[in-house]
C-alpha cells in the first residue's frame, strides 16, 4: 500500500502533472464563471471554440484532409443550432447532405461523415442538455464525469490489477469499479439535493452517466490508438486536446439527453421516479 501511495506522490509531483494540474485549474475556473453567468450565448459562443477545435483534431485522427468547406460545414452547423429549437437535428441534416452529395458525384469519402458523427452530434447534445434542461444539469453531468474520472484515476494507481480493455491497457477494471462507485454515490446526492430529484432517478441517472463516460473515454483512446497518436492535440498543456478533455462529458451527455428525455416525454414514469413528493 505504501508503494502504490508513493507512486501516486511521485506521479503528482511530476512536471507533466503539474502542467495537467495548472491546465485544469484554469479551466475550471473559466468553467466555473461561464456557469455562474448562465448566459446562453457566452455558453454557446464557448462551447462552440471547443466543438471547432475538437472538429480540427477529429479530422487529424479520421486522416481526413482539412478542407475548407467541411470547416464551413461544421461553422454553418453549429451556427444554426443556436437558432434552432433541436440543436441536435442540425448535425443529423449536415449528415443528410453529405449524403446526398455522396450518392449524387460519388466522389465523397465516407469518411468524412465521421467528424459529423464525433464530435459534431455529441457536441450538439451537450449544448441541447443546456438549452432544454438548463445550467444544473450542465453542472450535474461535469460533477458526475469529472468523479468518476477522479476515482477510477486514484483508484486504480492504489488498486488496479486488472486490465479494463485492449484497447486502453493502462486503465484497470478496479479502477473502472471505484470511479463508477465514486459517482455514483456523490452524483446521486448531488441530484437529490441539487436538482430536487428521488433517490431512484438520481441513483440511474448518475450511474448512466458515468458508463457512458467511461466508454466515452474509450472511445478516444480507441481513435488515438487508430492514428498512432498519444493526445488528440497540444492546446491543453498536461491534458493534450479539447477531445482529450471533453471524450467522456461529451459521451456522458447523450447519456444524461437520452435519461431527461425519456422521463420527460413519459409522464406516469416522471410522476413516480423525478417527483421527491412520492417518497413523503
Amino acid at each position: 500500500m505504501n508503494d502504490k501511495l508513493n507512486k501516486i506522490k511521485e506521479s503528482i509531483a511530476s512536471s507533466n502533472d503539474q502542467s495537467r494540474y495548472v491546465t485544469a485549474a484554469v479551466l475550471i475556473g473559466i468553467i466555473v464563471v461561464l456557469l455562474a453567468l448562465n448566459n446562453g450565448l457566452l455558453i454557446w459562443l464557448a462551447l462552440g471554440v471547443a466543438f471547432m477545435l475538437g472538429f480540427k483534431e477529429a479530422l487529424q485522427l479520421y486522416e481526413i484532409d482539412h478542407s475548407l468547406w467541411l470547416y464551413g460545414l461544421g461553422v454553418g452547423v453549429w451556427l444554426a443550432a443556436f437558432f434552432s429549437a433541436a440543436p441536435i437535428e442540425c448535425g443529423i441534416g449536415a449528415c443528410v447532405l453529405l449524403a446526398a452529395y455522396l450518392a449524387y458525384k460519388q466522389t465523397l469519402s465516407e469518411k468524412t461523415f465521421l467528424p459529423f458523427i464525433y464530435p459534431t452530434i455529441p457536441f450538439l447534445v451537450l449544448y441541447s442538455v443546456y438549452v432544454d434542461f438548463g445550467v444544473w444539469q450542465v453542472v450535474w453531468l461535469i460533477l458526475i464525469v469529472s468523479l468518476c474520472d477522479i476515482g477510477a484515476f486514484f483508484g486504480g494507481r492504489m488498486f488496479g490489477n486488472t486490465p479494463f480493455s485492449p484497447t486502453s491497457p493502462k486503465k484497470t477494471l478496479e479502477g473502472v469499479i471505484i470511479g463508477l462507485a465514486t459517482a455514483l454515490v456523490v452524483g446521486s446526492i448531488a441530484g437529490i439535493f441539487m436538482l430536487k430529484t428521488t433517490f431512484v432517478f438520481s441513483i440511474v441517472v448518475s450511474f448512466v452517466v458515468a458508463i457512458c463516460g467511461v466508454f466515452g473515454d474509450l472511445y478516444e483512446s480507441y481513435l488515438k490508438r487508430k492514428a498512432g497518436v498519444k493526445d488528440s492535440g497540444k492546446i491543453l498543456p498536461g491534458h493534450g486536446g479539447i477531445l482529450d478533455r471533453f471524450d467522456a462529458i461529451l459521451f456522458g451527455a447523450i447519456g444524461l439527453h437520452i435519461m431527461l428525455m425519456f422521463f420527460n416525454d413519459f409522464s406516469c414514469v416522471r410522476c413516480v421516479v423525478l417527483t421527491p413528493d412520492f417518497l413523503q
